[in-house]
């Protein structure tokens, strides 16, 4: 029996179809939040063991729960595909005895600090960074390394609590918000200008399958800003081998990745071309990157690494593929307000994928995490120009037919 935790938004995105085929060679668990359960038990009925929680992401008690059950059970695999649930699964699997160290190999991914101090060890370039436990110390650091400067949360995700500070007063108006405790979890890093990328790998057996870049035309606090974000996979130029191979190294030689993972990786290229590193963490990126990904490469990336996990004899034919298409990603967040239109079909050709999560006459605040989207699309193109004009004209169609109002709920 295998235990996965699992947010609601991802149970949703896969067919009842899919999250059954993963039975056919072991018993699987899927525990989630119960903020979604009447959807879930619908969309899954009755044949997928669910274990529903309140407060899923924040409750302490999950950990205790399900290694309870998993003793109890006699699990044999304990898997998470959200990046809130690395460290606890981690932590399960290591005390059901089923892996050892892999909870202290996961704070290379959640510890931000210590995530780039490694990769700094290896001799690729990262932001001026600091824990900072007090006003003092960041005063210290700006005092060195200037403005602008990025503060943020060390153990974060889906950029919630990132702040870009500019000036001494928004450095004040920051700080007048901040209570002692948060000065526990903080860390400081000068701000990067230059482009940034996405770079997303499926590794089955130690070996990559794919390893995926794209640009992003906005950066995620703009997309939380309100902004629309873009995806738009890289011709394959200089620019393209130099991430490809940047990704792989750290994969397969700086970082602890397990031997079947999932992995996004975050960077920013300057006007000199050299790469700087933001982050690795090791799950699929968000939003609508696995299916972006599945009409790149032609597989299922999260359908693919779970059958890997489950199943010890599960297909090791999957060689390095390229993709069969070249395409990109649309993703609009939600703004201040009522939702009271949105075009529930696309009349463009070139659009592959279109879904419509946003709920008319739904009052809505911006988005705290990068994962609020009421739109996502993927769109395919013969070169990242193209792909980029066509994300551009869908952008333009979208907001010229979504309509917002002030006034009462539906």
């Amino acid at each position: 029996m295998n235990i996965l935790l699992c947010p609601p938004k991802i149970i949703l995105q896969h067919t009842k179809k899919e999250w059954l085929s993963l039975q056919q060679k072991t018993a699987l668990v899927i525990a989630t939040c119960a903020s979604q359960k009447n959807e879930i038990n619908q969309h899954l009925g009755a044949d997928i063991n669910l274990r529903f929680y309140d407060n899923f992401n924040d409750n302490p008690l999950v950990e205790l729960d399900l290694y309870h059950f998993g003793r109890n059970n006699g699990a044999t695999g304990v898997h998470f595909l959200a990046e809130i649930d690395v460290l606890r699964a981690a932590r399960i699997s290591d005390r059901l005895g089923l892996t050892q160290g892999r909870a202290h190999s996961a704070m290379f991914f959640r510890d931000k600090f210590l995530m780039k101090s490694r990769v700094q060890s290896h001799q690729f370039a990262i932001p001026a960074m600091a824990r900072v436990n007090s006003a003092t110390e960041m005063a210290i650091f700006i005092t060195e390394h200037g403005y602008p400067c990025v503060i943020k949360p060390n153990d974060g995700r889906g950029s919630q609590g990132v702040v870009v500070v500019k000036n001494d007063e928004a450095l004040s108006h920051y700080l007048s918000q901040l209570t002692p405790l948060h000065f526990h979890n903080l860390l400081i890093e000068k701000f990067i200008e230059g482009e940034a990328f996405q770079i997303n790998s499926l590794y089955l057996r130690g070996k990559p399958v794919f390893v995926s870049a794209s640009r992003a035309t906005v950066s995620c606090l703009d997309f939380l800003s309100g902004s629309t974000l873009g995806l738009v996979m890289e011709d394959d130029n200089i620019l393209h081998k130099k991430l490809i191979a940047y990704a792989q190294h750290l994969a397969e030689v700086v970082f602890p990745t397990e031997e079947n993972a999932l992995l996004h990786l975050e960077v920013f290229v300057d006007r000199q071309s050299n790469i700087i590193f933001g982050e690795l963490a090791c799950r699929l990126g968000g939003c609508f990157v696995n299916e972006e990904l599945g009409a790149a490469f032609g597989i299922d990336p999260r359908m693919t690494w779970l059958n890997a996990c489950l199943n010890d004899k599960y297909p090791q034919s999957l060689l390095q593929r390229v993709p069969v298409k070249q395409v990109g990603q649309l993703n609009v967040p939600p703004r201040r307000g009522i939702l009271t239109a949105i075009p529930q079909t696309c009349p463009f050709p070139f659009v592959l994928k279109y879904c419509v999560t946003g709920i008319v006459g739904k009052r809505y605040d911006p988005m705290k995490l990068t994962n609020g989207e009421i739109v996502s699309a993927v769109v395919e193109g013969c070169n990242s120009n193209e792909i980029n004009d066509r994300l551009n004209e869908l952008a333009f169609w979208l907001a010229a037919h979504t309509h917002w109002s002030w006034g009462a709920e539906k």
